[in-house]
């Protein structure tokens, strides 16, 4: 098995695991577990992953980083949109 293949696994597991937080998210609104100093940080920091895969040709680490920046995203305007 290729490395790009664990990179997938481990993408779709991490992906998997924060779904349910995206949904409950959308279903109530709430966003007050969340402080935006942590959201902040989470979006640089998969960006920063972005920008790894980027150099690497690490496809696993632009697909997920650019999901989390997306998911991270939605939470970031819900929590303004309160």
């Amino acid at each position: 098995m290729s490395s790009e293949y664990i990179g997938y696994i481990a993408l779709t597991i991490s992906v998997s695991s924060f779904l349910p937080v995206i949904y409950t998210v959308y279903k109530t609104g709430k966003t007050n577990n969340f402080p935006i100093q942590g959201l902040i940080l989470a979006i640089i920091g998969n960006l920063v992953w972005f920008t790894y895969g980027i150099y690497r040709d690490a496809r696993a680490n632009i697909i997920s980083g650019s999901i989390y920046f997306l998911m991270y995203s939605y939470i970031i305007y819900k929590k303004y949109k309160e």
